[in-house]
Parts: C-alpha cells; sequence; structure tokens
C-alpha cells in the first residue's frame, strides 16, 4: 500500500479520510494530521501524511513558510503537554525560564507523588521557545513511557496539579501569611481563557496572593517557596485580573498545537530549542543528505509532537470523578430550605474555619517514622469534602505524600494515596485507599479525641433524631 499524504480544505474531510485510511490500513505508515497556512492570504488547509514523509518535505520547506501545526486528533493517545505563556509588559517582574523551571519541578512532583511509575526528571521533558518581545511563550511535552487515553484526559490531569497548586497556597500557615490582611475578592470577574475548574480555583487564590509578600516559607515536597509559586498565576495582559501561567485552552477536541520551527503566519518567531531545555535526544553515529534532518533532530522532531505513537502497555490514570467549582464561602444558614437537604463542600478554609481542631488534627495524622527510623513518612492534607443531609455527616480528607499505610496490608502502599473518612455524627474516623485491590476496604473505626470534636458536645441525647438542619438550629 502506497504511503499516503493528501491535503484538505476541511479538518473534517481530512479526519474522515484519515480513519478510514487507518481503518484499511495493514501497512506500517504512521498518519498524522497537520494544519498549515498556506501563501499568500494564510488560508488554513489541512494534510493528512505519513510521518516520515512529512518531516522529509517539512525540513525542505523555507523558514517564511513553515506556518504548521499538529492537529491533536480527538480519541488518540497523548503525551503530557503544556502551552506556557504570559504578557511581559503586563508581568515585569517575572523571569520565565525561571518560572518555567519551577513549574515543572513542581509538576514533576506531583507527578511522583501520584504514584511510582511516574517518576521522571526534568531531562523528561522537551521545552520549546517561542518568546517575542511582547509575549513569553514555552511548550512544554513530556516524554513519559505511557500516555494518556486523549487529551481530554491530559486536560483533566492538568486541572489536578492546578488544585494541588491551590491547596498548597490555601492551607499553608505561618506569622507571615497569618498576620497579612486578606484583599478583598473582585466579583464578577472573566476568565475566559479557562476551564470553569480552574477558573474557580483562581476565584478562590487571588484574594490569598497577597499575603505571600513577607512568607519566606518553602513547601516540603516541591521544595519551592510559596512566593515562587503564585508567580504560577500571572496578570492578565489588559490588567483586568489573573490567568494560570498554563493556557487551559489547550485541552480541546482536535487542538491545533504549533510544531517546532514554525511560526505564526504574520509572526517571525518559531518554536525552537529553549535555553533551559535539559532534555537531549539518543545520540547515534549516521549520516543524513543536507537537505533532510539528521537522527538527532528527527528524534527531537518526534518528541516535540503530543501524538504518542509508541507501542502503549497502559495508559496513565486520571480520576474519574469530575472536580467541581469550589464553592463560595457561604453561611450553612444560607442553605437552600429543601424537604431533604443536601449540603456538599470542599472548600478547605471554609472547614478551617467551621472545625479549626479537626482539621488540625487530621492535617498531622499521616506520618509515621520510616522503616530503617531515619526520617519520617509525611503526607500533606490537600483537600477535603464534606456531605451532609439526613442519612450521613461525613468529611473525607485526602492526602499526597509518603505516607500510604494501609491496615489491610499492613503496610504502606508502593503508589496508591490513602485517605481518611470521618463520620461527624460519631466523632470517629477510619481509613481507606485509592488502590483498586483496597478500594472497598475500610479501617478500624477510631474515635476521635474530645477536643477535636467541639460540635458533638451541642448534642443532647436525642442525637439519633435529629437530622443537621435541625442541628444548625442549636448552633
Amino acid at each position: 500500500m502506497a504511503y499516503a499524504t493528501r491535503t484538505f480544505w476541511s479538518q473534517a474531510e481530512a479526519l474522515d479520510f484519515m480513519m478510514e485510511r487507518q481503518k484499511n490500513n495493514n501497512s506500517d505508515e504512521i498518519l498524522y494530521l497537520f494544519s498549515f497556512e498556506s501563501q499568500p492570504e494564510g488560508k488554513r488547509r489541512y494534510q493528512v501524511a505519513d510521518i516520515d514523509i512529512f518531516i522529509h518535505e517539512y525540513y525542505q520547506l523555507p523558514a517564511n513558510q513553515r506556518h504548521t501545526y499538529e492537529i491533536i486528533v480527538d480519541k488518540k493517545p497523548s503525551k503530557l503537554y503544556f502551552d506556557l505563556e504570559y504578557d511581559i509588559v503586563a508581568n515585569p517582574n517575572i523571569d520565565g525560564p525561571r518560572l518555567t523551571t519551577n513549574f515543572i519541578q513542581f509538576v514533576l512532583n506531583f507527578m511522583r507523588k501520584r504514584s511510582d511509575d511516574l517518576d521522571y526528571s526534568i531531562k523528561d521533558v522537551l521545552v520549546l521557545d517561542s518568546t517575542s518581545p511582547k509575549k513569553f511563550s514555552r511548550h512544554l511535552i513530556f516524554q513519559t513511557k505511557d500516555p494518556f487515553l486523549d487529551n481530554i484526559a491530559v486536560g483533566k490531569f492538568v486541572n489536578l496539579i492546578l488544585e494541588d497548586i491551590h491547596g498548597c497556597l490555601i492551607n499553608h500557615q505561618c506569622p507571615g501569611v497569618i498576620n497579612s490582611s486578606l484583599s478583598r475578592v473582585q466579583q464578577n470577574q472573566s476568565y475566559a481563557d479557562s476551564t470553569v475548574f480552574s477558573k474557580n480555583l483562581l476565584n478562590s487564590l487571588e484574594p490569598h496572593l497577597s499575603r505571600f509578600e513577607h512568607c519566606d516559607c518553602i513547601d516540603d515536597y516541591s521544595q519551592l517557596k510559596f512566593k515562587d509559586m503564585i508567580e504560577f498565576m500571572v496578570n492578565k495582559s489588559d490588567g483586568t485580573g489573573i490567568i494560570w501561567f498554563c493556557d487551559m485552552g489547550v485541552y480541546t477536541k482536535n487542538r491545533a498545537f504549533r510544531l517546532l520551527r514554525s511560526s505564526k503566519f504574520d509572526k517571525q518567531e518559531c518554536f525552537t530549542i529553549a535555553p533551559e531545555n535539559q532534555w537531549k535526544p539518543i545520540l547515534r553515529r549516521c549520516r543524513s543528505k543536507t537537505s533532510e534532518p539528521n537522527d538527532a533532530e528527527r528524534q527531537t522532531f518526534m518528541a516535540s509532537l503530543v501524538y504518542f505513537n509508541k507501542p502503549i502497555r497502559r495508559f496513565i490514570d486520571v480520576d474519574d470523578e469530575n472536580p467541581t467549582a469550589i464553592q463560595s464561602i457561604n453561611s450553612r444558614m444560607q442553605r437552600p430550605n429543601h424537604s431533604s437537604p443536601s449540603y456538599m463542600t470542599d472548600d478547605m478554609r471554609k472547614m478551617s474555619l467551621d472545625y479549626p481542631e479537626l482539621i488540625n488534627y487530621m492535617s498531622n495524622i499521616a506520618r509515621d517514622k520510616k522503616d530503617d527510623g531515619n526520617g519520617i513518612r509525611i503526607s500533606r492534607l490537600y483537600k477535603a469534602k464534606e456531605i451532609q443531609n439526613d442519612f450521613r455527616w461525613e468529611i473525607s480528607f485526602l492526602y499526597v505524600g509518603d505516607y500510604k499505610y494501609c491496615e489491610k496490608i499492613k503496610r504502606h502502599h508502593k503508589a496508591n494515596n490513602i485517605y481518611f473518612v470521618v463520620d461527624m455524627r460519631k466523632g470517629t474516623y477510619r481509613q481507606k485507599c485509592h488502590d483498586t485491590d483496597c478500594k472497598t476496604f475500610q479501617g478500624v473505626e477510631q474515635t476521635l479525641p474530645q477536643h477535636v470534636t467541639p460540635w458533638l458536645m451541642l448534642l443532647d441525647d436525642d442525637w439519633e433524631n435529629q437530622n443537621p438542619q435541625s442541628l444548625q438550629k442549636t448552633s
């Protein structure tokens, strides 16, 4: 079967051809979908091409004719990737390369905490640069052994990373932070270039950012200063608010992602290897024709593509649970008065105000001496979820870190994290974990210390007959 390369005026036609070709294809061709802006008017066209043919033709194009994008095809395995950018004028004090390195460090640390199978270093991250005098721009493409199911799954994973950044900043307490006053929340802000979940994280974080001006503390897990972590949120170009350093708009179906060595149609800045990049191709002794890329250039170009075309062992897991928007801090007395009310929140600051003793106790429970006696295993409380209705009143406390002790297997899990569930009616807690084999297991129910459960002192002998709504009237 002849290798494919065909151009279309519409993306839909190109996708149909690509799918039909792959369905009937028994050869070893690897098809990609690209879009390019053609001279002289810059109209966009789409090309389905075998990757070897495409690279051969692409590297022969003059620089002023390379305005090409990879289409990250829906439902295709994807690498972890980021589009990092900020307006230079609106953020004059930010050191872009340093911020990029800090962001990579945080992501790598998050991956290690999440699973032992995600233990990578900065040398596994290809960093591309397309900075202009007005805008700082980087692409990150992680060279992991396993892919995500598709780029939608990548977007969900990135949301988890942003949620961890949020948890680090919201939950940090030190004299420098405590003695700082909260800035007022600006209402009705629009974050049109981010997803709903990440927008709500920004809304929740913005009033806290100024509090870190006098904080010199370092996060135990990422080893980054908290004042450096707040730079992961940058000022908008029009000065109307903040946005994430990583663009959350690049995780949509059939997204166009600009290629290495390509520029936008009306711009000069093309993507090149960034100065801070530490990823390197594997050097081999070989020669190529001067008109074609050498082996190192080909390896680099393949590493820059988001589509994962290697043999797949398994997919990187992303929680199926859809992250919900962070609720605003409202009094419980303002909840809707339904016949069977159900209240849910994952607002850690709200719970810290409602149950300070409990939050403090649960923040310090996930720690133990290491097996060799040198040092301490510790996990950080990064999220809590409260649910309260006529049938149950519980808070689940989620952790990340080295402490993963499971009562079922009588040891620490190697990869999956554990969590604790507090029964607010009984004043007890039990251990559970995310491991597939232990998912239905519940640890021994243990009683919380009396000083941790002051709300129980408000209850009388008719406790079992009262629901959460009636309890509110007595508090």
